[in-house]
């Protein structure tokens, strides 16, 4: 039985946790449906299987019961590394999926390099998703998009974690 809510006496609904996995070969028809679904000017599904063959750490999905739900994808650039797409299913948006995709790239990356994507100006919950996670704006390009939106540029240095030792503290 469900956990009941003790104000109403009604199931409490709980959201599942997505799980997320690099992107397999079979995965590719539904995250070019994903894309479709998701920008104006969706990738096509050949530079996606392309993305996949060249990135197979760093193009990962979201999949909730099976069906994907989101996924992104980082390719590196010889200077920096390159957040080419983030999307989530128009019906599971606003549930941190966008966030948890980023998150689990990030722990992929090559630290001290850094994280440089397009977003369209637009696209006010992406920026401020990424503004949310220590992007910071770092140029505009006009006419970026086929449709002529400019897109702004955003960047992010992931740095490596270092770890404190406990280190006693001499006694006076």
């Amino acid at each position: 039985m469900p956990p009941q809510n003790p104000l109403r006496n009604e199931p409490l609904l709980t959201i599942a946790k997505p799980d997320i996995r690099v992107v397999r070969r079979d995965d590719i028809e539904r995250v070019a449906l994903l894309e479709q679904a998701s920008f104006k000017d969706p990738y096509p599904s050949y530079f996606l299987s392309e993305l996949a063959r060249d990135n197979p750490e760093t193009f990962i999905v979201a999949t909730l019961n099976d069906d994907i739900v989101g996924y992104a994808v980082v390719d590196r650039w010889e200077d920096h590394d390159h957040l080419i797409s983030i999307a989530v299913r128009p019906d599971s948006r606003r549930r941190g999926l966008g966030e948890s995709l980023l998150l689990e790239l990030e722990k992929r990356l090559s630290k001290d390099r850094p994280l440089r994507l397009e977003v369209r100006q637009s696209n006010f919950s992406a920026i401020r998703l990424y503004l949310k996670n220590g992007f910071q704006r770092t140029g505009l390009t006009g006419g970026y998009y086929a449709d002529g939106e400019d897109a702004i540029i955003m960047e992010k240095t992931l740095v490596k974690e270092t770890l404190l030792e406990s280190q006693s503290i001499p006694s006076v």
